[in-house]
């Protein structure tokens, strides 16, 4: 046994205690410092809190977790001003790494709508052959749903002289019909297929660096998206590998709920569902509980707002004309629902636009049962709604996974991209809330960054608590969630959209003692100052697995 002690312990809004007593691997009782430690035995761990704030460890419900390890070997290329910068940066990553002739080079975080120095484009073939013409180079926009590629890149996929029109997907093309070297949706797919895989023990590698970024930050639990399908086997392994490795170290591990993608192919939503039922432990531990589960389907329905590959009701203000696409059709979303559905397993569709969370809602509402959606379907992103929409979503008890953070680069270009009548029902995280909509949050690392306290800020102000600048009162403020609020969506929400509810989410008797202790009490001061709170320590299943 073990106590946390001199604490501020959130057990729910508005109530705290001082100390909890930690039983093996889950929360025996809090109560004040006194009762805590008399029930103590002689000889028990005591950790002293000094009054540091002592809450549930966040829980992100939506993550990339292979791709946040694998981003720290690539090229950085969030922040850049401009494309030079972008190329410089490439270059000297190629320079420090001295990667093979032939290998491959990989990027990510590139934004034009941030390039203040020089025009504000994407990146073409001539571009990034300014790199390197000895590697193939693919550099990801920091959406991730359009890639910038050099010639041998397009060379490597058989797409250097031309490229076929792809249903759900875009290959822009220059006057000669030659790609230019951006790629849009699934047409990117075509040119990162030509990749070779990556090896279980790479994969391996990527979960080691995610896990070290998680810890520091508070997080012990996440549903992650990582395999599209023809990796499953290895990114589940290399997952399976992690959890026998901290085992071995005596560490609990990162608990994973595992957002299975099928490529938009039947073949692999039946080979997904044949691994069931949903959700489904695929590795725990007597002590610890379990760490890693085959938990949701995942798919794609449409792109992002920073590729105008979101599928709007209404053109983009920016590309007449153009509303975005959805990328697979009604009868297609409609089958694939159908089917996870008669086989028990849980579905989460990417969908941004409205005309996709439409779409998709309707989907889902043809599957109910009895007008409940037991298997808890949601929709990450959920970016672009209107009021009729949440009111269907709330009648159903469709999920919404939602990630606050995605405003601090969104809005810059919102209102000057979106119809108005559009934009004023965006980023409705309130209004999610109080309709009764099943809301959760989390980032969608590392399309941003990963720390929870930043984006519970966002949610909390609605504009950049470092530099509020044209939303000095908050984008929409009446969307604004408080702290509270926010927190509940970060864990017990986040846990309830994994089916883990009972155990995770909460410091309470019984729920494992998954906790992060805080520098400063979130809920009492200046939202401005939540995202410069610090974790000081986190714990996993009762055990330390990260301190300052």
């Amino acid at each position: 046994m073990k106590a946390i002690y001199n604490a501020r312990v959130r057990i729910k809004a508005g109530e705290y205690r001082q100390a909890i007593l930690i039983d093996g691997a889950r929360v025996a009782m809090t109560g004040t410092t006194r009762d805590v430690l008399r029930a103590l035995p002689a000889g028990a761990e005591k950790i002293d809190a000094q009054g540091a704030l002592a809450i549930p460890a966040f829980f992100d419900s939506h993550l990339h977790f292979m791709w946040l390890g694998r981003r720290a070997g690539s090229v950085e290329c969030a922040g850049a001003k401009s494309v030079e910068e972008v190329i410089e940066r490439a270059r000297r990553h190629i320079a420090k790494e001295r990667p093979p002739a032939g290998a491959y080079v990989l990027g990510y975080g590139v934004n034009p709508d941030q390039f203040s120095e020089g025009p504000a484009r994407d990146l073409c073939r001539q571009d990034i052959d300014k790199i390197s013409r000895d590697h193939p180079i693919i550099l990801s926009r920091n959406c991730g749903h359009t890639i910038y590629c050099n010639s041998l890149a397009l060379e490597r996929a058989g797409l250097c002289q031309s490229a076929p029109d792809v249903e759900g997907g875009a290959f822009e093309k220059d006057e000669n019909g030659r790609p230019t070297g951006v790629a849009r949706e699934n047409a990117a797919v075509m040119i990162l297929a030509a990749m070779p895989a990556y090896t279980r023990g790479q994969l391996l590698g990527f979960a080691r660096k995610a896990t070290a970024q998680a810890r520091v930050l508070g997080i012990a639990a996440c549903g992650s998206y990582d395999s599209d399908g023809a990796d499953f086997n290895d990114v589940s392994g290399a997952y399976l590998d992690l959890c026998e490795e901290e085992r071995a170290a005596g560490r609990p591990p990162l608990r994973v709920s595992m957002q299975c993608g099928i490529s938009l192919s039947d073949e692999i939503l039946d080979e997904r569902l044949r691994d069931g039922p949903f959700p489904k432990p695929l590795w725990r531990d007597d002590r610890w509980g379990t760490f890693l589960q085959l938990g949701a389907i995942k798919i794609f329905v449409d792109g992002t707002l920073g590729g105008r590959t979101a599928w709007m009701s209404l053109p983009y203000l920016d590309m007449p004309g153009a509303s975005g696409f959805p990328l697979l059709d009604e009868a297609a979303l409609g089958r694939f629902t159908r089917k996870a559905a008669q086989a028990g397993a849980q579905v989460l569709a990417h969908a941004i636009g409205d005309a996709c969370i439409e779409s998709v809602v309707g989907a889902f509402e043809r599957v109910l049962v009895d007008g409940k959606n037991p298997l808890r379907h949601g929709i990450i992103h959920c970016q672009f709604t209107r009021p009729d929409l949440l009111d269907r979503m709330a009648r159903a008890g469709i999920l919404a996974l939602v990630q606050p953070i995605f405003l601090e680069d969104d809005i810059r270009v919102v209102e000057s991209r979106i119809d108005p009548r559009l934009a004023q029902s965006s980023y409705a995280w309130a209004s999610m809330i109080s309709r009764g909509v099943p809301t959760s949050f989390g980032t969608d690392a590392p399309v941003t960054g990963l720390d929870p306290l930043r984006c519970i800020s966002w949610a909390a102000l609605r504009s950049d608590p470092e530099n509020p600048g044209t939303h000095p009162g908050g984008f929409l403020p009446a969307e604004k969630v408080g702290a509270d609020r926010a927190f509940d969506a970060y864990s017990l929400a986040s846990a309830q959209s994994a089916f883990w509810e009972a155990s995770l989410g909460r410091i309470a008797p019984g729920f494992f003692a998954d906790i992060a202790l805080l520098d400063k009490d979130i809920f009492a001061i200046d939202p401005a100052e939540i995202h410069a709170a610090r974790v000081l320590r986190t714990l996993c299943a009762g055990e330390t697995v990260y301190s300052v």
